[in-house]
């Protein structure tokens, strides 16, 4: 409770970005900081608050994204860890829970944010603003669908089709996650394939429901085009977007953050890049980042004063250019250059006003315990040729009984 005094009190007084003329480093963290290419241009972005508040020198925390969470729930139970903590929303409500994270409420109210801050208030709290949302879409080569005669699936038969259509020309029909040795990327994924079949992971009640029938078709469907050999299995997603990047691959389906490392740095030219709605009935995921001040911070005023930039026009402009097509915390639109050269990017936009959450709803918290249970259902299915409701059965059983 201190701390967020400190940080109202610290906005109320707010005459500049900068509230303290002492020369202070809040340290931020984030996977990504890691990526290539995209990793120097949000940090340059967000770098140029030191232009408006000299006093103050940002330094990285770069975590790899398959540590980051168990790292820093490590480094602030210990009382340690960054300023700022960029992460996905499973790990922001995990710290939420443990009441790690300071109120910004009053920062949230400084600027017109559109629903992607919906998820950051947690019991009426906003303990976070949103960074980034990157919506999933189906993306494609163009060229390489020409070259087959293949049309832009529409559903999952049509997907196989295109799919072996473009294996048949030499290249790789789709990629896709597979793996549970990937789980956290795998069940973000797999989401979209669950909500396109009207999966809900909860009935009216709240109570979870894993095992119903469009949960069990859902997993018919992915089994489906796992058997149909359009998969390079055995590769990880890195691989399988490096070789997208380098003209190999024909379909995909990825989030907007994913398609512009694709687009970027490699062989395929952006404008050779097509997104379209996911080859399912009904719309798909995203994936959300949150921005949160930690209550371990030695600087929660100063940080609270560089949320404030960061979600002003100005910080969001400068966010833009180096997110490309993925939703901000306002909408402020995509550029016209950047629309220009990734042709793709409006279509991530539309997909965005329809998306849901990654998180099931009342068990935020507790989704990556649940979703582990059902993609070992999925394994299952994949490999041993398990029936998909029997699968899921046996995921429904250990949920009940962890939950």
């Amino acid at each position: 409770m201190k701390k967020a005094f400190l940080v109202s009190a610290a906005l109320a007084a707010l005459a500049g970005p900068a509230v303290a003329q002492e020369d202070v480093t809040l340290v931020i963290s984030n996977s990504q900081w890691l990526d290539a290419l995209r990793g120097e241009k949000l940090w340059a972005a967000i770098k140029a608050y030191e232009e408006v508040a000299p006093n103050v020198t940002l330094e990285q925390e770069a975590i790899p994204s398959k540590d980051y969470a168990d790292r820093i729930m490590t480094e602030f139970g210990a009382g340690q860890g960054p300023d700022l903590a960029i992460m996905q929303e499973g790990v922001f409500y995990s710290l939420a829970d443990a009441g790690f994270l300071v109120d910004v409420g009053e920062v949230a109210a400084s600027a017109e944010m559109n629903k992607t801050i919906d998820n950051a208030v947690v019991d009426g709290v906003t303990l976070g603003v949103p960074w980034q949302r990157a919506v999933y879409a189906l993306i494609y080569n163009k060229e390489l669908l020409d070259a087959a005669g293949a049309s832009v699936p529409t559903d999952i038969d049509g997907l196989i089709a295109a799919g072996q259509a473009v294996e048949a020309q030499g290249a790789i029909g789709f990629t896709s996650r597979h793996q549970i040795n990937d789980f956290s990327g795998w069940f973000m994924d797999f989401q979209n394939w669950a909500y396109g079949y009207g999966v809900d992971w909860v009935d009216d009640q709240g109570n979870l429901t894993l095992n119903t029938p469009e949960a069990a078709e859902a997993v018919a469907a992915f089994k489906k085009v796992y058997d149909s050999g359009i998969i390079p299995v055995g590769d990880d997603m890195p691989t399988q977007r490096t070789r997208f990047k380098e003209n190999q691959v024909g379909l995909s389906i990825d989030n907007s953050g994913g398609t512009l490392n694709i687009a970027s740095g490699g062989t395929l030219d952006s404008a050779n890049l097509g997104a379209a709605a996911l080859p399912f009935p009904h719309p798909g995921a995203h994936q959300q980042m949150f921005i949160s001040i930690s209550q371990h911070s030695d600087h929660p005023e100063e940080a609270a004063a560089f949320l404030t930039w960061l979600v002003s026009p100005e910080g969001q402009a400068r966010l833009r250019e180096a997110s490309g097509p993925d939703a901000l915390a306002t909408d402020v639109p995509v550029t016209e250059e950047f629309a220009t050269a990734n042709p793709w990017a409006p279509e991530f936009a539309e997909l965005a006003q329809h998306s849901r959450s990654t998180l099931i709803p009342g068990f935020e918290v507790e989704t990556g315990q649940i979703m582990r249970s059902v993609m070992e259902a999925v394994e299952e299915v994949l490999i041993r040729g398990t029936d998909p409701a029997e699968a899921l059965a046996t995921a429904q059983g250990k949920a009940e009984w962890m939950f």
